[in-house]
């Protein structure tokens, strides 16, 4: 069966949503969930070059009791060029994470960090 025209491109233009999405999720929260962390990220762009930010919880000198239930990342840009992040470390389950945030060739960070945890 050969597809038609208009299955492959729907299909171009879903791969290309999900290629240029900024935003991140790992987890699910529910209405019991607490707000652990809000961070704003933001750094100016580098003429030929990409900015990289690690964003830590608890912070350095601080501890945490609670499991980590979900993790946002919001890209404050409106046109998808915000940042990208990578999961390092802890996460979902755990008590803590390490997140990085790189940005995209001669592009700054806009980004919103939420991390919420079980109560």
């Amino acid at each position: 069966m050969k597809p038609s025209v208009t299955s492959v491109l729907f299909l171009l233009v879903a791969l290309a949503g999900v290629a240029i999405a900024a935003n991140s999720s790992w987890g699910a929260r529910n209405s019991t969930d607490i707000l652990l962390l809000r961070e704003s990220v933001v750094r100016s762009p580098l003429k030929n070059g990409y900015q990289s930010v690690n964003v830590d919880f608890p912070k350095s000198g601080q501890t945490n009791t609670r499991a980590i239930s979900a993790i946002f990342v919001i890209d404050r840009f409106t046109n998808s060029s915000g940042a990208y992040s990578s999961l390092w470390s802890g996460g979902v389950g755990y008590r803590f994470v390490s997140l990085n945030l790189k940005s995209q060739y001669n592009r700054g960070i806009n980004s919103t960090v939420e991390i919420y945890g079980k109560r």
